[in-house]
This record gives structure tokens, C-alpha cells and sequence, in this order.
């Protein structure tokens, strides 16, 4: 009775927020937190200084994923791409503004007032923005009616991501001067262009904001033709000014009184592309680009990326290139890595997800002669495969890399190898992913690694750790003793490893008399069982660590048996804040379960 009466008087409160906001101060934090998911989106945001005043923040973060949610039906798909301590009151409002901008009719019952009061309050939360060429919502922000919110937009977007650009034509005024605001006067410093095979027209546009020059190629058949020289010398196709002037022409009147607008300079292209081949001609001339990211709509083979890689070459060569990242996704080509770092010796970061063709055996490449003293610059480095392979001269190039600090493997051979190495090779190694690759055969490597390391962040997903454990305690009570005894260590993740039961053992990590630094425990999608929980939690009670650590039990069958389970949550939340996939979670739990 009681319940139901604070309830409906909460719901009043929330029906009058209008009348009643300003004197929010005078109720208590616990009738605020219970207030939270009563309100809607509007009265949220003009809550947010009570909530912290409050000191119900975490509670606040809570009721804004809850929104997040509601906005987005498939929110269990995304899951896996989002940070568990994400903001998600810009996530909400960045995914409202996109919503309402495209006239999604699901939301229309959220909304509190009309479109551009809406997109109004969003818009400054807006940090990355779609557009979609096929859709005429985007359209909208040229208009009179809509133009304060794109002053808005300029200030507070970072990230352009452009779909089916293809459909941009010279008609398509409006959504060209929408990207004249948001690059030439805006803070977009990344585009991202989607499902849109190179244009010509568009990148005789965008070229000039890589840094190169106001220049593209007239017709397609020149994208073949490199026989005239271009700037540097290099080969490069013949070039028209026609199309950047008119374009100049259409946006003068509106954006300047002498006529003339400043260009933006794009640190970041992400592009989905199926050929290099017009990437390759005007490469060498983006002397501002940062970083860019590849990837093939469909596989792209070894000549295509020769021809590229040979582009980076000559880009490279330039004293003024300030490419620093590269990645590059579903391609092919013997000997990729190496011959990338040989071309782009001063890159920092380079990202490979490599796609074997299938019916194609693939033979071990020429060998690599690094020069004894040769000292790659690489500092981050990511290697995918598709199916499981060997990476050529990949351990070469590990014992060029004493810079290396972060490392992550996915799906390769010879992990014996590079767990050998590393120590010496690579001793400001403080990053280590491996990600589905068999270590059932690698257990004193590991511990060798450990041993002899200062390893922050370890991450073994998927390795099938246990899968040839007679004994299980074999392979775990030294692992957890070593990795106990690193100093350094803080994040230990040990995802999809089928750990069941032996998840137990691992809570020994926080064993009183050495307690490890650990501050991130990630023990998610392990077959992890209520009871297996409960005797984790009772070890953990036990050895009352002092610092408090971060938990992740997502994706386990923990709802098998809700009892034990909430017991086991019970007991560790005075020692750490844990991460479910139940986001039904309230009250008290709420200020220590992140929920998803």
C-alpha cells in the first residue's frame, strides 16, 4: 500500500515536472532515484544538476542507458560494441536527434515537443553524425527553419559518417552545403564514407581537405591512365577545376561576404571502397591526413594492394606526410605486413585484418633482411585473419619494433613463437590481446610472459586455455600466482574460455597476503554457474580485498537459479561493481551493477 502510494505520487511529480522542477532540491536522493526513470527525456536532461547535487549520478547514467534502449529495439546486437562506462546520456540524445531528423516513426511517443525543439536540445550532444544520400531528413538541415541547429551542429560534430554517396549529384545542393558547414567551418576533423564506390565528383571536392590539391580526375577511364605527372613529380592522372568552382560558386553567397570560404583540413578518412585503384592515383598528395582506415566492400587482392602500398611509398617519401594510422580490412598479399612497414617506416599504428582467398594456398613469402639496426617507429599493432594462418616475417618485424607498447592477435598461427620473443623483443610492451588462437599448448610461455614483463592489460579471448588440461589447477594456480605477482597488471581479461567452474580459482588473484593491482576482471561468457558465483564471491568475501575492481559477468547462465545468484551479487558488491546483461536491476543494486 505503502509502495503504491509513494508511486503515484511520484508519477504526479512527473506529470507537473513543469510546475514542480525547482523544488526537486528539497526531496530527498532516495525518492530522486525512484523519481529518475518516471521522467522523460526533457525533464532528464533539466534534472541532471540535482542528481549530481544529489549524489545519484550513477542512478542518472542508469535511467539514461534505460532510454538508450527504449530508443533502440535491437539493443541487445549492439551490446557487444559498447563501452560498458559509456556516456550514455550523449549516446541517448546523439541517437534521438538522428531519429528525429529522419522522421523514425517509433519515437514520435518520446517526444515532449515539436522536431526542432527536439533537435534543438540534442543537437550539442551530437559528436557523430549520419547522413544518409537516399534519405531527405538530412536534407532538412539546410533549410531556414532548421539552420540554427546546424550552427549547432558545427560546434559540437567531430565524426561525418556519409552513406550511399553515390547518390550525390549537382543537384544535390542541399546536402553539399551541409558538408561545406560542417567541414569548412565546423570541428568535423574525421569522415567516414559507407556503401560508396569512389566518386569522382565527390572526392574532386573532399581531395583539397586531405591536403591535396583542389583538383580531381574528369572521367573515370583517367582513374587507369597514370602517364602524366602530377605534384612531386609522381605519376599522376591529368586534372579539371571545373567541378570544385561551381561548388565554390553555390556556397559563396551564403557563407562569406567576399566570397571566398576557408577549406577544412580531415585528420581522418574511414573509407569502404571494392578497388584502390583511384585511392592509389591521389594518395600521395594527402599530406594532412592523420590517419586512414580501408576497408574492402569486397576482397581486395594482392595487385590492387601492391599498387597501393607502392602510393604509401610515395607519400612517405614526402618530408610533410603526417599519416601516423593505417588500417586496412579484407585484404590480401603475401608478405602485407612487412612490406606496409617497409614502406611506411614512421607509422605508429598500423591495423591489419587480413582475408585469405579461399582455394589458395598461399606459400611463405621472400623473407625479410631487416638491416641489423633497423628501429621501426610502431608503437600499436593489430593483425586479424579470417582463417587461421601464418603471418610472414611477423616475428622479424617484432624484433624491429622495441617501440611496440600494445599488441593484439586475432586468429594465427605460431603463438609459441610469439610468446617466446616478446619479452626481448619488445620489453615496452604493455597491451597484450590474443584472440582465438589455440594456447592449450603454450602454458609456460604464458607464465614465462608474465614473469617477465610489465604487462598493464592482458586479454586471452577465446584461446581454449583448458582444452588439454588433465588437471585444471595445473595450468591455473601458476597463472594466477604470476599474474598476481605483476605488479603492473590492471586489466585481466579471461572471455570465452569455457573457465565453468575453474572461474572459482581465479578469485585467488585478490588472495590476502599478495593481493594483486587489479582493477578490471573480465570472466564474461564462461559457462559460469549461481553456485560457481556464490563460491567465487564467498572467496572474495574472505580475502576483502581493499581496492575495488570492476567485474564483468555478462553472458553467463546466471539466471539459471536467481536466488544464488543475487546472494553471490550480494556478497561482492562491498568489494566490486559488477557488470550484468540483467539491466532489470534496481534499487540498491543499481549503485554498484552497471546494467547493459
Amino acid at each position: 500500500m505503502t509502495t503504491s502510494l509513494v508511486y503515484l505520487c511520484l508519477r504526479t511529480v512527473s506529470e507537473n515536472m513543469g510546475v514542480l522542477e525547482n523544488r526537486l532540491y528539497d526531496l530527498p536522493a532516495s525518492l530522486i532515484k525512484d523519481l529518475l526513470p518516471l521522467l522523460s527525456i526533457f525533464h532528464l536532461d533539466r534534472i541532471e544538476k540535482v542528481a549530481i547535487f544529489k549524489k545519484v549520478s550513477h542512478s542518472l547514467q542508469c535511467t539514461w542507458a534505460a532510454k538508450w534502449r527504449e530508443l533502440n529495439p535491437t539493443w541487445r546486437c549492439k551490446l557487444k560494441f559498447m563501452h560498458p562506462e559509456q556516456n550514455w546520456k550523449q549516446k541517448c540524445l546523439e541517437c534521438l536527434f538522428h531519429m528525429v531528423l529522419f522522421r523514425k516513426t517509433h519515437v514520435q511517443s518520446l517526444l515532449w515537443s515539436s522536431d526542432c525543439v527536439v533537435l534543438s536540445l540534442c543537437a550539442e550532444h551530437v559528436q557523430v553524425l549520419s547522413l544518409t544520400a537516399s534519405l531527405r531528413g538530412g536534407c532538412r538541415l539546410a533549410s531556414e527553419d532548421l539552420r540554427p541547429i546546424l550552427s549547432i551542429l558545427e560546434k559540437s560534430v567531430r565524426s561525418l559518417r556519409l552513406f550511399d554517396a553515390v547518390a550525390l549529384k549537382h543537384e544535390h545542393k542541399d546536402i553539399m552545403f551541409i558538408l561545406h558547414r560542417l567541414l569548412d567551418h565546423g570541428s568535423v576533423t574525421e569522415v567516414v564514407l559507407k556503401r560508396t564506390p569512389i566518386s569522382f565528383f565527390l572526392f574532386s571536392w573532399i581531395t583539397p581537405r586531405f591536403g591535396g590539391p583542389h583538383t580531381m580526375l574528369p572521367q573515370s577511364s583517367a582513374a587507369q591512365d597514370t602517364r602524366e605527372e602530377g605534384p612531386s613529380g609522381s605519376k599522376y592522372p591529368r586534372l579539371d577545376l571545373q567541378t570544385d568552382e561551381e561548388l565554390s560558386n553555390e556556397f559563396s553567397p551564403c557563407c562569406s561576404v567576399n566570397g571566398q570560404c576557408s577549406v577544412g583540413r580531415i585528420r581522418s578518412l574511414d573509407l569502404e571502397l571494392c578497388s584502390l585503384t583511384t585511392l592509389s592515383c591521389l594518395l600521395p598528395s594527402w599530406l594532412w591526413l592523420h590517419s586512414l582506415h580501408v576497408y574492402g566492400s569486397q576482397p581486395l587482392w594482392e595487385e590492387d594492394v601492391a599498387n597501393f602500398i607502392k602510393s604509401l611509398k610515395k607519400l612517405f617519401l614526402n618530408p610533410c606526410c603526417s599519416l601516423r594510422d593505417l588500417s586496412m580490412g579484407n585484404v590480401f598479399g603475401q608478405n602485407l605486413l612487412a612490406s606496409l612497414l617497409t614502406a611506411c617506416p614512421t607509422l605508429l599504428s598500423l591495423s591489419l585484418d587480413i582475408n585469405m582467398p579461399r582455394n589458395k594456398r598461399t606459400t611463405s613469402g621472400q623473407n625479410l633482411n631487416f638491416k641489423p639496426d633497423t628501429e621501426l617507429c610502431l608503437e600499436n599493432l593489430y593483425i586479424k585473419s579470417t582463417e587461421i594462418q601464418t603471418v610472414d616475417n611477423f616475428p622479424a618485424v617484432l624484433q624491429h619494433a622495441p617501440n611496440l607498447s600494445s599488441l593484439h592477435i586475432t586468429g594465427i598461427r605460431q603463438a609459441h613463437l610469439l610468446l617466446d620473443i616478446l619479452p626481448d623483443s619488445n620489453p615496452l610492451l604493455k597491451v597484450l590481446i590474443l584472440e582465438d588462437i589455440n594456447l592449450a599448448d603454450c602454458h609456460q610461455e604464458i607464465i614465462h610472459l608474465l614473469n617477465n614483463s610489465i604487462l598493464e592489460e592482458l586479454s586471452l579471448k577465446d584461446c581454449r586455455l583448458l582444452e588439454k588440461c588433465t588437471e585444471r589447477k595445473d595450468f591455473l594456480v601458476p597463472f594466477v600466482e604470476a599474474a598476481r605477482g605483476l605488479c603492473s597488471l590492471h586489466s585481466l581479461s579471461l572471455s570465452q574460455n569455457r573457465l565453468a567452474t575453474s572461474a572459482i580459482d581465479i578469485a585467488d588473484l585478490f588472495f590476502e597476503d599478495c593481493p594483486s593491482k587489479i582493477s578490471n576482471l573480465d570472466l564474461s561468457s564462461n559457462f559460469i554457474l549461481p553456485a560457481d558465483l556464490l563460491e567465487f564471491s564467498q572467496r572474495i568475501e574472505t580475502y576483502h580485498p581493499t581496492q575495488r575492481f570492476k567485474l564483468d559477468l555478462r553472458f553467463n547462465p546466471l539466471d539459471r537459479d536467481p536466488k544464488v545468484k543475487n546472494q553471490a551479487i550480494k556478497k561482492l558488491l562491498p568489494f566490486c561493481n559488477i557488470l550484468t546483461d540483467d539491466w532489470n536491476s534496481r534499487s540498491t543494486m543499481a549503485d554498484h551493477v552497471s546494467v547493459m
